[in-house]
């Protein structure tokens, strides 16, 4: 009888070895596949998003862009992802930091924006350089005669030539015995660029203290005149001004005179 209990209870214990060791082997198994199990990848696309806020009338530089992984199917479809083809461009709206960078955000290049700071005065920070000429944008009329014709476009380079009917003993309160009125023409302004124009109006930039004088010269009731220049012409003119006393030297102009009667 007791044979027969030791060899149940041996027979147990084996069963349940058995079932211990499948136990464990299920749960090893079971963890090895649980740790080879791919995670699920989102899909992501680099996007070009503005590195600071960037207000309109911007001009786009490296610093102002950088590259960051969107979800692919969140991402703008217009939005662009190479820095070159933002570099230059000139905003015509705000972006703010994080923003992805949209074609719409630009100047249409069939009618461009300003700027009225130049990129080489504006810092890191998107703020002028310390020291850098307070530049201002400023509309001046001058009428399609006296700019080539209304030739001038915006982006173009020109000079500016002042002329005024001068009458001393209006300006000075003692005249000179050889002062009289006069026509005076001069070049008062070189290598200024046309940033817009609106029919015969043009926008232009210049610093604070010219364009307190430019508004004197327009209310003083004389001709501004435009002087195309052409590409890349970086020469000073040299010239000094005009009135009688050069012109009929230089142009050998005759001097009337009285003739006896016949």
């Amino acid at each position: 009888m007791q044979d027969g209990s030791k060899r149940r209870a041996r027979l147990i214990l084996i069963i349940g070895v058995v079932l211990a060791l499948f136990a464990g082997a299920g749960t090893f198994f079971y963890a090895s596949s649980a740790q080879t199990v791919t995670p699920t990848v989102i899909p992501t696309a680099p996007v070009l998003v503005a590195a600071r806020e960037i207000p309109a009338k911007t001009t786009l530089t490296a610093a102002d862009l950088k590259i960051a992984d969107f979800n692919a199917d969140v991402k703008p479809a217009a939005a662009l992802d190479k820095p070159q083809d933002a570099i230059g461009k000139v905003t015509i709206q705000s972006i703010s930091v994080g923003e992805p960078i949209m074609p719409t955000k630009f100047a249409d290049p069939k009618n461009p924006a300003f700027v009225v700071i130049p990129p080489a005065f504006i810092g890191p920070d998107g703020a002028p350089q310390v020291g850098s000429p307070n530049f201002r944008a400023m509309s001046i009329t001058v009428p399609d005669a006296n700019a080539v014709g209304g030739a001038v476009q915006p982006g173009d380079i020109v000079d500016v030539m002042f002329s005024l009917t001068l009458d001393p003993s209006k300006y000075f309160d003692k005249v000179k015995p050889l002062q009289t009125a006069d026509v005076s023409a001069k070049i008062i302004l070189e290598r200024v660029t046309i940033l817009a124009r609106l029919a015969a109006v043009y926008t232009i930039r210049t610093d604070a203290t010219t364009a307190e004088r430019i508004g004197y010269l327009q209310a003083s009731g004389g001709q501004l005149t435009f002087l195309l220049r052409a590409p890349k012409d970086e020469r000073a003119s040299g010239s000094t001004g005009a009135t009688f006393a050069q012109v009929y030297k230089d142009f050998n102009l005759l001097i009337p005179q009285r003739i006896p009667a016949p």
